[in-house]
């Protein structure tokens, strides 16, 4: 018993402390929905109902084989938010935004998630090309007479038919890694960006998808003018009047023309909120 009795003082001084430490809480991004969004800051991100929109996931999913849980709109020629973009949700302006040279190298990868295919696959479109990617859209050939950027423009905005094809899809979104990096950071610049990121009156661009290269191919109710024809002939390369946009012409037939955007355009993405818990 004797010996026994040291043995008992040990064990129990080594079970004092085998109830645990309760875990520690951890970062976690919270899917948003279109009613925690100020939309009137900026009614353009918002996620729109018919056929414009359908046209635009229906491309994706089509290609990427998956559905998109997209919250919010983008069609520009540059990133409207980069991923990783801290935004009020009041004002729907960036706050803090990410750079990634702030990651150590060897964690960069486990951040980020990838995805992309390419689909080149072409489809009749319900909605016009300046419906598609939300923007106002005159062309105007350079040198080319008035009556032929008239006549050009007519033909564009009362096509019979418009198809569209999309080159390459890019899907980036942020994975909990990214939470668990920050959740551990002792980097200044890292712990700047997470005073913003759980403000709860902020969100984060987590998820985005983009495509490259979108091609409309336009039929004409009726014949182009001769004209016309030989500006298309030259393959010009259009004014739109917003130096964003690039886009180029080419000819086709007598009825039909296509129209080629050499671009990034970022689509959709979907915004979180950050919460410890």
């Amino acid at each position: 018993m004797k010996n026994l009795f040291p043995f008992m003082l040990l064990l129990g001084s080594v079970c004092m402390g085998c109830g645990g430490s309760s875990p520690q809480p951890v970062m976690h991004f919270i899917p948003l929905v279109s009613s925690h969004f100020n939309f009137s800051a900026d009614s353009s991100f918002a996620v729109p109902d018919g056929k414009a929109w359908e046209a635009r996931k229906r491309a994706h999913d089509s290609c990427m084989g998956e559905s998109f849980p997209a919250n919010a709109i983008f069609i520009k020629s540059k990133d409207t938010f980069q991923i990783g973009a801290i935004v009020n949700r009041n004002t729907m302006k960036v706050v803090r935004t990410f750079n990634m040279a702030n990651i150590p190298r060897d964690l960069l990868s486990d951040a980020f998630n990838f995805v992309t295919k390419p689909c080149y696959e072409k489809s009749v479109v319900p909605v016009s090309p300046a419906v598609f990617i939300n923007e106002h859209i005159v062309l105007s050939v350079p040198g080319a007479a008035n009556k032929v950027n008239e006549e050009l423009n007519t033909a564009f905005q009362n096509s019979v038919q418009t198809e569209m094809e999309t080159g390459s899809w890019l899907n980036i979104e942020l994975t909990d890694a990214f939470g668990k990096i920050l959740d551990t950071t002792t980097n200044a610049l890292l712990l700047d960006y997470k005073n913003y990121l759980l403000d709860s009156a902020n969100m984060v661009l987590i998820k985005s998808a983009s495509i490259t290269d979108v091609n409309f191919y336009i039929t004409t109710a009726k014949p182009m003018s001769a004209p016309l024809l030989a500006a298309l002939i030259q393959k010009p390369v259009v004014d739109m009047g917003n130096p964003l946009l690039h886009a180029q012409l080419f000819y086709i037939s007598n009825t039909s023309f296509q129209l080629k955007f050499n671009s990034i355009f970022q689509i959709m993405g979907q915004f979180m909120q950050c919460k410890v818990e």
